[in-house]
């Protein structure tokens, strides 16, 4: 059984079998939040915010930075650079230099419900935690970096530093596809003794994942159960394409487009959010979710690569949303046919690629062929006589996931691609223009 789930409840497994669950590490409310949105009070309080009543086996799981300059909004995410060395000296573990390097740069995201109450027979307003996770200061104007799914269902939120002062924040820009928000501090706040928090907003330097190895060292820090500070570490155990499968039945290891880092540094709900360093105290990684038996952390954890992050939050700042490309496509991977299906659709057993079933957008436009023929296959029926995609620009694909993966990191709408198929067993090349996919429909390809 596989359960995917966004909310800090108790895990639940069956008596008779341990259930797998790919669990996102935070927890949430019920409410709505819209970007943006006004923010509470400004004034800070110097106690830490409250959390969400649960048991503790509660499932949840810089060179530039962003600016406003006379031209408007203009954005440019920390590039990888050389990491201020880290304290201490000898056989030290890392995770101490990073953590004296960072902590001051991670926070503790709170999110709140506004639930109607009576009182002297009048209706009133109560604000009440919701659920908590993790974030990390991207600059020094209050931007933080979280997942989508720790804001989400949140009517406000609140923020509390390193120092345990809490602020309120605001809601920038969320996309949901890549588990990405960005939320706003105020800078100009002030504690409960009359002090403004500028001078503890301290920006991370972000790293490049594309440069992360598997079995380099990893460090998470955030509020795992509500308990802030936290330093875990381990290594990066591996790196996940888009919408990979697990081997066990049914269970989806990255949901998430931009594909995910595997690590086995100890993440469970509340890090969601929080950042994944490296030895040299850069962010590689935003802590997504884990892959568990057991509802709590087993080792095999998920961040979402810092690239992706670079590619995205600049437009969710200026925007409020991001605009995800789409080739138009609905497809099958050969890989998932049987070698006696591929026999009968007439395909060689080690053909690789994906059958184009439908068509729309851009693909349409450029002539791509669907499929004419309704054939049944198995339980299923598909529709053949369409394009084979091989390849988008010069890269193979063999899986939807490499599909939409390529498209996602390496596009944008109104960028052209060039589709290799398969049409009448002769290759060629096809221009598309990509689409903008419409914000309620799944990505298809």
């Amino acid at each position: 059984m596989r359960s995917f789930l966004r909310t800090a409840v108790v895990a639940t497994a069956s008596s008779a079998t341990t259930a797998l669950l790919f669990l996102a590490c935070a927890t949430q409310s019920s409410q709505p939040l819209s970007a943006p949105t006004s923010p509470p009070a400004a004034t800070a309080t110097s106690a830490e915010a409250p959390i969400a009543a649960a048991s503790p086996a509660m499932v949840a799981s810089a060179s530039a930075s962003p600016s406003v300059t006379g031209n408007g909004l203009q954005v440019a995410v920390a590039q990888a650079q050389a990491a201020q060395p880290a304290p201490g000296t000898g056989t030290q573990n890392p995770a101490v230099g990073v953590y004296q390097q960072n902590a001051q740069s991670v926070v503790n995201i709170t999110s709140l419900a506004v639930l109607p109450s009576f009182g002297f027979g009048q209706q009133q307003q109560q604000t009440q935690p919701q659920g908590i996770g993790s974030g990390f200061l991207i600059d020094t104007d209050g931007r933080i970096v979280t997942n989508d799914h720790v804001v989400q269902d949140a009517t406000q939120l609140a923020v509390t530093l390193s120092d345990k002062t809490t602020v309120a924040a605001q809601l920038l820009g969320r996309d949901a596809d890549n588990d990405l928000a960005v939320i706003k501090i105020d800078p100009s706040a002030t504690d409960q003794d009359g002090r403004s928090i500028a001078d503890r907003i301290k920006p991370v330097t972000l790293g490049d994942s594309d440069q992360v190895t598997i079995g380099e060292t990893a460090i998470a820090i955030g509020s795992p159960l509500g308990l802030a500070q936290t330093v875990t570490e381990g290594i990066v155990s591996a790196r996940r394409s888009p919408f990979e499968n697990s081997p066990v039945p049914g269970a989806q290891i990255a949901d998430i487009l931009g594909g995910a880092i595997q690590t086995d540094a100890a993440i469970n709900p509340g890090n969601s959010g929080g950042p994944l360093f490296n030895a040299s105290g850069q962010v590689i990684g935003v802590n997504s979710s884990i892959l568990s038996q057991s509802g709590g952390n087993e080792g095999v954890g998920f961040s979402i690569p810092i690239n992706v992050v670079k590619r995205v939050v600049p437009e969710l700042i200026q925007n409020g949303h991001y605009r995800h490309p789409q080739l138009g496509v609905s497809t099958i991977a050969l890989s998932d046919l049987s070698p006696q299906a591929k026999q009968q659709l007439g395909f060689q057993p080690n053909q690789q690629g994906l059958l184009v079933e439908q068509v729309t957008a851009g693909a349409q436009q450029a002539g791509i062929q669907a499929g004419t023929r309704r054939v049944p296959l198995g339980n299923q029926t598909i529709l053949i006589g369409g394009d084979v995609i091989v390849a988008i620009d010069g890269q193979p694909v063999a899986t939807g996931g490499d599909l939409r993966g390529w498209i996602e990191n390496n596009k944008h709408p109104g960028d052209t691609a060039t589709v290799s198929v398969l049409r009448n067993n002769t290759r060629q090349d096809v221009q598309v223009t990509l689409s903008e996919r419409p914000a309620d429909q799944s990505p298809p390809g």
